[in-house]
């Protein structure tokens, strides 16, 4: 077989994948080019390629999905090959054709390989060809499907035919409730992967979500490198991924590997990729799917095993066989990966935009972060909103699992809300620690996860939080290494204006300060109780402060009026409101207006993809007004009260912006 050697390669992806992909091409000693959007053009993995190409601004199909565009940046950047990453265009057939004819190497498996394993029903008859055990299915369009819908065996789970990624998924159990998730389901499809038709599968209730990594190169060499466990998931979308499983039996794990190796053989694979199975208490597993490029949780298989798998894609698509075969893979100890979401799950996991104001990663030798963001950079409402992947390694499974605790409390970001601290809690939950969870746990144990961290942040008291916040904030107001220009630091601000006024969960209140020499010591009077305050130590932006003789650890920062605190996996965020901020000067009556249920505002960006409702209609408390698609996920938003449509003020298709007038009521 002829080898070619690339010079230069393009990344049809973005944010942190493009990131990590960029590392892997600079250790082979090859140019990066990569595309971007008007959006993302600041982000890091823009600053680290190479070369960099605009697509311009629009929706995804001008962009990231835009085919044509793409491989006309290609021929001019006269690169050798084009990575998909994963997501956008990694698992479309056209677009690995449309490279294969302008002379472009797609770092992939073949075309009639991705269209076959794209489709639920084709991969599905191609797993039972390959003697791997697969689920009840049934495949056709929408009308088709429903005209059948007394004959099925529910619970169903409705499946896009061409797409992967949890898009598109909804639970049936019953007839009745088929037609309006065909509906929602289909409009997904087609919005993410360009197809509405669908697919049936028996729906598992309780069951475990096991992949197998697979790599196979253009040489009949085909190996796996074990099993990841993906069982905790949130709408289909996996939030922490380990390997090995601590779940499957030796047995088992042997079976389901050969499993995947007789399915990449029966097809003639090459390229890494990743066979998903579903396995039940039991220990019988099903064939889910098979995903044709490379997965977001790669890094764990990477971190117990040593092999780096986008290199290994690289050197496979250049005609090279495989580095190590199947008797060279060695797992050493036991690794977790947690996705880092801009989204906040007291909300409902809504999505957070805005920028990031401060940054700081944890540096272990036992941490990786691989992460597509940089302090300064705004998360857009376009796009995936996973800001990072925290993923860690450790002796054994509690090993790792107290690793990613402490990493993920080391990990501070502000100017947006992250799922950080629920992930922490996740972690810490006697569930995840026993291995008692499923892919429907966080559906069934969701109160109880937030209800942990309310619990976790109540241990904190308000006077605690208040007096390190004050004392924080005072100390970075008055610092002896600024110039002293200010007329009121010559004559004593503190006998000025001798009170701080904070505000904390939507409440004021007042502290009376005096600060003593150098700023490391301080009085506060607090509900008429005096606290002496002082500093035992720092180190960057961690604290170690002395409350009385309570000494607290904490890492603090502030940001204008902005005051962040962290003590223990918990962030906090207090308000200044004796500093004028002109970030929030144009935001009076922002109370009211959170409880005004005469009309509902945007509370995020994003597009409307639908209107339930017209003027006049009548509604009960809870009914679904509308939906807005917001970073690939769909937000319904809900009827206040029962009453009656007024005036709906957007159109389906439209763009709205954060706190824009969607719907009033009648009074």
């Amino acid at each position: 077989m002829n080898r070619k050697k690339f010079h230069k390669i393009l990344i049809a992806n973005r944010g942190e994948i493009a990131v990590r992909i960029i590392r892997a091409i600079r250790e082979l000693d090859k140019l990066a080019v990569v595309i971007h959007s008007r959006y993302d053009r600041d982000l890091p993995f823009v600053t680290m390629a190479d070369e960099a190409f605009p697509l311009g601004e629009g929706s995804l199909s001008d962009t990231y999905l835009n085919i044509e565009k793409i491989i006309r940046i290609a021929r001019d950047a006269h690169v050798d090959a084009i990575h998909p990453g994963y997501g956008f265009l990694s698992e479309n057939a056209a677009f690995a054709m449309a490279c294969r004819d302008a002379g472009i190497e797609f770092i992939g498996p073949s075309p009639d390989v991705i269209d076959l394993m794209g489709h639920k029903s084709n991969a599905r008859n191609s797993a039972e060809k390959s003697g791997v055990p697969v689920l009840q299915g049934y495949h056709g369009s929408s009308q088709s499907l429903l005209s059948h819908k007394e004959t099925y065996s529910y619970p169903l789970l409705v499946k896009p035919s061409g797409g992967g990624g949890g898009k598109g998924m909804r639970v049936v159990r019953s007839p009745e409730e088929l037609g309006p998730a065909l509906e929602e389901a289909g409009r997904e499809s087609l919005s993410y992967f360009g197809s509405p038709e669908l697919y049936l599968e028996k729906y598992l209730e309780k069951p475990r979500h096991i992949e197998v990594q697979v790599i196979a190169d253009k040489h009949g060499n085909a190996v796996h490198l074990y099993e990841r466990e993906c069982s905790l998931q949130r709408r289909y979308q996996k939030i922490i991924e380990e390997t090995p499983s601590a779940f499957l039996a030796r047995e088992t794990r042997e079976k389901i590997t050969e499993s995947a190796i007789r399915l990449v053989r029966q097809i003639s694979y090459t390229g890494a990729g990743t066979v998903e199975f579903l396995v039940d208490g039991n220990q019988e597993f099903f064939f889910l799917e098979m995903n044709t490029r490379i997965q977001v949780e790669h890094p764990v298989t990477e971190m117990v095993t040593g092999i780096d798998l986008v290199k290994e894609q690289i050197n496979i698509a250049e005609g090279y066989p495989l580095s190590f075969s199947q008797e060279d893979i060695v797992r050493k100890g036991h690794a977790i990966e947690a996705r880092l979401y801009a989204e906040d799950p007291v909300k409902g996991f809504m999505p957070s935009t805005g920028r990031i104001d401060l940054l700081e990663e944890p540096v272990r030798s036992w941490v990786r972060i691989d992460s597509g963001y940089a302090q300064g950079n705004l998360v857009e409402p376009y796009y995936d909103p996973m800001i990072a992947k925290v993923i860690v390694s450790g002796s054994n499974r509690d090993d790792a699992r107290n690793h990613l605790i402490r990493a993920l409390k080391d990990y501070r970001i502000t100017g947006l809300t992250t799922n950080r601290d629920f992930l922490i809690e996740l972690l810490r939950s006697d569930d995840f620690s026993r291995n008692t969870i499923h892919t429907k746990y966080l559906d069934s144990e969701l109160e109880t996860i937030l209800s942990g961290i309310e619990r976790a942040r109540t241990l904190w008291s308000v006077e605690t939080i208040l007096s390190i916040a004050a004392f924080i904030s005072l100390r970075n107001t008055f610092r002896d290494d600024l110039p002293d220009l200010s007329p009121w630091h010559q004559i004593g601000h503190w006998r000025m204006a001798p009170e701080i006024i904070l505000e904390h969960n939507h409440k004021q209140y007042r502290i009376g300060y005096e600060l003593k020499k150098g700023r490391e010591r301080m009085e506060l009077l607090m509900n008429d109780r005096l606290l002496n305050i002082s500093l035992e130590r720092a180190v960057g932006n961690l604290y170690w402060i002395r409350m009385d003789d309570q000494l607290i650890k904490v890492w603090g920062v502030t940001d204008r009026s902005d005051i962040y605190l962290d003590p223990d996996g918990q962030l906090f965020r207090v308000r200044r409101l004796d500093m004028p901020d002109s970030r929030y000067l144009s935001r009076t009556g922002k109370a009211s207006e959170e409880t005004d249920v005469s009309r509902i505002t945007a509370p995020l960006h994003g597009k409307v993809v639908q209107i339930n409702v017209k003027n006049g209609d009548e509604v009960m408390k809870g009914d679904t007004l509308l939906i807005i698609e917001s970073m690939k996920m769909e937000n319904k938003i809900v009827s206040p009260r029962d009453t009656t449509v007024k005036e709906i003020h957007v159109s389906a298709g439209e763009q709205v912006e954060i706190n824009k007038l969607l719907i009033t009521f009648n009074s």
